[in-house]
């Protein structure tokens, strides 16, 4: 496990994620939001575009946004708790963001995980029986 992030560290990552974010969207834009998912190695993060004339469509993160994301939830896992599953990242024009993190309930994925994910999620982020979610212990056990 990496070192955890302060509150402080945890703002600071996620200001770099909104300036690379904003960096790459096209001119136009007025929304965004992200969501980034993640069981063990098994990741999916992609985001839905909302333009000022009123179109929306899926936009694909900039290479480096994902990473960051991963080190968001490395940073914030706690002994005995584990880590958060899935993270919804909001940000309107210019650079107001706003964010939500699931630990409990099971992400929906496009592609499900392969069976050991479950497993090495646990063994990533540890969590005692009470912090694992019924869902996740029945399929992290063979």
């Amino acid at each position: 496990m990496t070192e955890p992030l302060n509150p402080v560290q945890q703002d600071e990552l996620l200001q770099l994620i909104t300036g690379r974010l904003v960096l790459a969207l096209p001119a136009g834009w007025k929304h965004l939001q992200v969501d980034y998912k993640a069981i063990g190695d098994h990741v999916e993060a992609g985001g839905l575009l909302r333009m000022t004339d009123g179109g929306m469509w899926g936009w694909d993160l900039p290479d480096e946004v994902p990473g960051l994301f991963a080190r968001l939830r490395a940073g914030m896992a706690r002994p005995e708790r584990g880590t958060w599953l899935h993270a919804t990242y909001w940000l309107d024009y210019p650079d107001n963001y706003a964010i939500e993190y699931n630990r409990q309930d099971q992400p929906r994925f496009l592609n499900p995980p392969p069976p050991p994910a479950h497993a090495r999620e646990l063994e990533l982020f540890p969590r005692t029986d009470e912090h694992v979610p019924d869902w996740l212990g029945a399929a992290a056990t063979p």
